[in-house]
């Protein structure tokens, strides 16, 4: 039997991690004794905590990445933290945690966002992560804690007609957000092994504070003979065929640790070139052959360029929303047990 709970969801709903928090609240609100709490902003402790103390006991189930809950690590730290406190024993924190700080973040951010991250960690009764490897990235922050690993879903995006897996490709796409590190600027320079007028799409819009990027991006692109197009923000009901065109599909990014952007190739039927990294590997367990792993990415281009149907996946992998929205009821009924 399901205990009560309250889920609460921050930030835009065009966000991965809110999207995920939204698309799991879907399925569990009609659990019992089932309540959302909803943020669009960065929240503060203070008014969450006033409405949760007319709500009944109860887990508290809140994703968390610090760009949502506060203007840096240490304050996003210091609004869950309160949360925690101020809820008391009788609605335990259950987090789930979500682009964990590794040694990418850069020798200022990733201590800071490390200590930031042990606190919440700390907090927190329960603690959910996507993946292996996160866990092992949060160990590194010098926080023991038991984890539960609940991997992302795999988007099951409607039918949008029969797509042909030999179809010529016409251009390289990059899915979602457009930030420092993404991988953008290493596409344009592997394009030379690709015809000429080949250029690289931008299926997203850039990161809040990051709109210069796009000039640069044009500018190298540019300085290569080639084009390179964001497309913007794309709507829900447009991504599926979106995924689908035929387009090279590309997720650079070297220091994922989960990646929503990846499953999203994967549920449009696509297999998503991505350079080889530990997550990787443990996607691969988990669903063989998603995603096609390179080690140098100029030959890759040209071998799915040449074979466009080693972009297409033979069938669907997982899991689904409704198979990790199990293993979070799960995790929220021990929590419950753990406070009565």
């Amino acid at each position: 039997m399901s205990a009560p709970f309250t889920a609460l969801v921050v930030g835009p709903a065009e966000h991965g991690v809110t999207a995920t928090a939204l698309a799991q609240w879907e399925l569990l609100r009609t659990d019992p004794g089932a309540t959302l709490v909803r943020r669009g902003t960065r929240p503060a402790a203070a008014g969450v905590l006033a409405e949760l103390a007319a709500l009944p006991p109860g887990p508290l189930l809140v994703h968390v990445t610090d760009r949502l809950f506060g203007a840096d690590a240490d304050e996003a730290a210091d609004v869950v933290v309160a949360l925690a406190g101020g809820a008391g024993p009788a609605r335990p924190l259950v987090v789930v945690l979500h682009d964990l700080p590794q040694p990418s973040d850069g020798p200022v951010n990733h201590p800071r966002r490390a200590a930031a991250y042990a606190r919440v960690a700390r907090a927190a009764a329960r603690v959910v992560v996507a993946s292996r490897h996160e866990e092992r990235l949060l160990a590194a922050c010098g926080v023991d804690v038991r984890c539960d690993v609940v991997p992302l879903p795999v988007p099951a995006f409607p039918p949008t007609g029969p797509a042909d897996p030999a179809a010529a490709l016409r251009e390289v796409a990059v899915l979602g957000f457009l930030y420092p590190g993404k991988g953008h600027e290493q596409v344009l320079d592997a394009l030379d092994v690709l015809p000429a007028p080949v250029g690289v799409t931008a299926l997203g819009r850039p990161s809040d504070g990051h709109e210069d990027l796009v000039d640069d991006l044009v500018r190298r692109a540019r300085e290569r003979g080639r084009a390179f197009r964001v497309t913007g923000w794309v709507p829900d009901a447009d991504l599926p065929g979106l995924l689908r065109s035929p387009l090279l599909p590309v997720a650079p990014h070297a220091h994922l640790s989960a990646s929503g952007s990846i499953n999203a190739w994967i549920g449009a039927g696509r297999r998503p070139l991505v350079p080889r990294s530990d997550y990787v590997a443990e996607l691969l367990e988990r669903a063989p052959g998603c995603v096609e792993v390179y080690d140098e990415l100029a030959p890759a281009l040209r071998a799915a360029w040449e074979d466009p149907a080693r972009t297409w996946l033979d069938g669907p992998a997982g899991p689904t929303l409704a198979e990790t929205v199990e293993q979070v009821r799960r995790v929220l009924a021990e929590a419950a047990g753990v406070a009565r």
